[in-house]
């Protein structure tokens, strides 16, 4: 294994080959530890190597990086800017919607704004969807209004609409139902105003990962995307109206009806990536579980065969799967039994990223891992291991325990 210590010192070397050798292995081993390393490397090294970072970055995924591509948004260099639009694409955090939305306004140049619309699309939140509409109405190269138009059907797939007319319809229901209360001109002041509070997003983050903590007990390998979607939901929801309330009192403000929603957004957008990879795993598992079940009924075929040769004398053929085996006598059975074991071993269990592929190198073994006691223990193991990956979310905001006190005090 490739030593962390080792290719982040070499990050250093006066040889920018060398240098780049080590920023795309970093990337492609995903290890938070070199984060700040390669952070670095995006603000001091040359142009190519500056790229390569910021796509490291991004493949590690750590929240940390954030604000290093948004401020790359900026930059005098195209490919730079390019290369950022890019990266923010793998967070779902509001603070990189937000910033991409500003980049598709203001960015001069359309093949950024289309990376952007893309990133966007890639993130899925409905928070994007006024924006894109904007400037799908505006006189822009056939080229980018594509884009848009594909970002756009990204977010509706993300959010469980079969069209784009039935995200846009959906958006626009929940704004003019809002509209009663707080009026489209003055939505616009208080969106501005809710993006820009200070530490607002660590204190999300903070908020999403306490709320899923535990949630292993709650989901199980029979659960499917959808259901477990609800559960997610019906957790973050929660305690929402303390959350809200919290930061209400924290930012000094009093939080509108429409600031509360988009602040609910935020937080569901937030919680993306940590969703994506229970409901990834899960499905994993499923196959799993599936490919399995084909065992254990191979495994039933051999014993049926088994019975039915102890009641016959002499020599039989059975057939399984087009392969003829020759029956001896009943004292013979298990060594036969054995023998169609060994041609069932190579058939393999489509893999999990959590978990080696299994195989049934005996019948025994099957029974042993198809357990469903088994498969209760991985899953909530898998997921525990998901949600460690996200523990560093809490601990990013001034006065670490205030959020956890202010529940109790709420109580």
């Amino acid at each position: 294994m490739a030593n962390i210590n080792k290719l982040i010192k070499q990050l250093k070397d006066d040889d920018p080959a060398k240098r780049e050798e080590a920023i795309l292995a970093l990337g492609e081993l995903r290890d938070m530890r070199a984060v700040e390393a390669l952070i670095k490397v995006v603000n001091q090294d040359n142009t190519e190597n500056r790229t390569y970072a910021i796509k490291s970055l991004s493949e590690i995924g750590d929240h940390r990086a954030i604000e290093t591509l948004i401020f790359c948004l900026m930059d005098n260099v195209e490919n730079i800017r390019l290369s950022a639009a890019r990266g923010l694409g793998k967070f779902s955090s509001p603070q990189a919607i937000s910033s991409l939305l500003i980049s598709l306004r203001k960015d001069p140049k359309v093949s950024i704004k289309s990376r952007v619309a893309l990133s966007l699309g890639s993130i899925g939140s409905e928070l994007a969807v006024e924006d894109l509409l904007k400037e799908a109405k505006l006189e822009h190269p056939a080229s980018l209004l594509y884009t848009i138009d594909t970002a756009l059907k990204m977010i509706a797939k993300n959010n469980g609409f079969e069209t784009v007319e039935e995200l846009v319809h959906s958006v626009i229901d929940k704004k003019n139902k809002l509209k009663i209360k707080t009026p489209e001109t003055e939505q616009e002041r208080e969106k501005e105003e809710i993006v820009n509070l200070p530490n607002l997003w660590p204190y999300i983050r903070k908020y999403v990962v306490e709320q899923l903590e535990g949630i292993q007990t709650i989901l199980s390998v029979e659960s499917d995307a959808k259901s477990a979607e609800k559960k997610i939901t019906d957790i973050l929801g929660e305690k929402f109206w303390k959350f809200t309330e919290f930061m209400s009192s924290k930012m000094g403000l009093k939080f509108s009806e429409y600031q509360s929603t988009l602040l609910w957004q935020m937080a569901w957008d937030t919680s993306k990536p940590i969703r994506s990879e229970i409901f990834q795993m899960i499905k994993d598992q499923q196959i799993e579980e599936a490919e399995l079940d084909k065992h254990q009924a191979w495994l039933d075929e051999i014993e049926e065969e088994k019975d039915k040769q102890e009641e016959i004398a002499g020599e039989a053929v059975m057939e399984i799967d087009g392969v003829i085996f020759d029956i001896p006598v009943p004292d013979e059975v298990e060594t036969i039994s054995d023998e169609i074991a060994e041609t069932l071993k190579d058939r393999p269990v489509s893999p999990s990223p959590y978990k080696p592929a299994i195989r049934a190198s005996t019948p025994k073994d099957v029974a042993e891992k198809s357990s469903g006691a088994e498969l209760a223990r991985s899953i909530s193991g898998d997921i525990e291991q998901i949600m460690k990956k996200y523990s560093n979310w809490k601990g990013k905001v001034e006065e670490e325990d205030e959020l956890a006190k202010f529940w109790v005090d709420t109580e």
